[in-house]
């Protein structure tokens, strides 16, 4: 499956494993309308300000994730990414600090990372002094593997049930959901497509983590249990995917197709 990439341009790997993920869309109801703040702001409940005080016990001050009832010590001992290299892929600020207490590799394969991915409330521009009755947010809560999605789910929207302050009216809405994902790296393909990428890029492939979700691998591995599913591509960190500059380095468009043209000339000389 090509939606993956390298480590970075000319650098050649596979993905051997990948974070689940659950989104979820929660919904805070405060009041039957708009209030002026004037007015009523000081004792009436504000909708708006219960889900930022919700959306806050989301991380702790070192920006671990802190969903109550998932575990976020977990380690990734096998798999390492230099923090400086991290800083750079990710164009971090200099003032900017890595989040949590894990190394990288812990942090974005082995545990679980929530990311706020939109807000519904007022915008600035054209807000009036008011009160909010009605706040939103979607939230995406990437799982590592040996999590579930539903056990995941429950977690979290126990936990934002939990954390609503002033007895707002709390509602979790689950919009999509996709397991973790670990691959074997014992059998013949590997072998082949590390022999692949070795003549490709001049230098041995390496073996990565991936922080995203592909569900579509455990699909694949129930229905063949007995293939090696392989997870490659040419979405090194520079490619920005998922950003509106989002792009691709020509030259890992040409490595990688020489990569899988000697894979499937090598695959059946080692897997007769």
């Amino acid at each position: 499956m090509c939606d993956t990439g390298n480590a970075a341009v000319g650098h050649p790997a596979a993905t051997v494993s990948l974070r689940g993920m659950v989104n979820v869309v929660v919904t805070v109801d405060a009041l039957a309308s708009e209030l002026h703040s004037g007015m009523f702001g000081g004792a009436a409940p504000d909708a708006l300000a219960a889900l930022v005080a919700m959306l806050a016990t989301l991380r702790d001050t070192a920006g671990n994730t802190t969903v109550e009832g998932l575990d976020n010590t977990q380690a990734c001992t096998d798999q390492t990414y230099p923090p400086e290299q991290f800083r750079t892929d990710a164009g971090m600020l200099a003032t900017d600090s890595l989040l949590g207490d894990g190394t990288v590799s812990d942090m974005l394969w082995a545990r679980p990372a929530l990311t706020i991915l939109g807000i519904d409330c007022p915008s600035v521009l054209g807000s009036a002094a008011a009160i909010a009755p009605r706040a939103r947010a979607r939230l995406n809560l990437r799982i590592p593997p040996g999590l579930e999605p539903a056990q995941a789910q429950q977690a979290l929207s126990a936990h934002l049930h939990a954390a609503a302050p002033w007895g707002v009216a709390v509602e979790v809405e689950v919009e999509a959901s996709g397991s973790p994902f670990r691959a074997r790296t014992d059998g013949p393909a590997y072998r082949a497509l590390a022999a692949a990428m070795q003549e490709a890029y001049g230098r041995p492939m390496a073996m990565l983590g991936q922080g995203g979700s592909i569900p579509r691998c455990n699909v694949f591995a129930d229905t063949y249990p007995g293939a090696e599913i392989i997870l490659m591509g040419v979405e090194e960190p520079q490619a920005l995917i998922h950003a509106p500059n989002e792009s691709v380095d020509p030259t890992e468009i040409a490595a990688m197709s020489l990569v899988e043209a000697r894979f499937l000339q090598n695959y059946p000389i080692t897997h007769p």
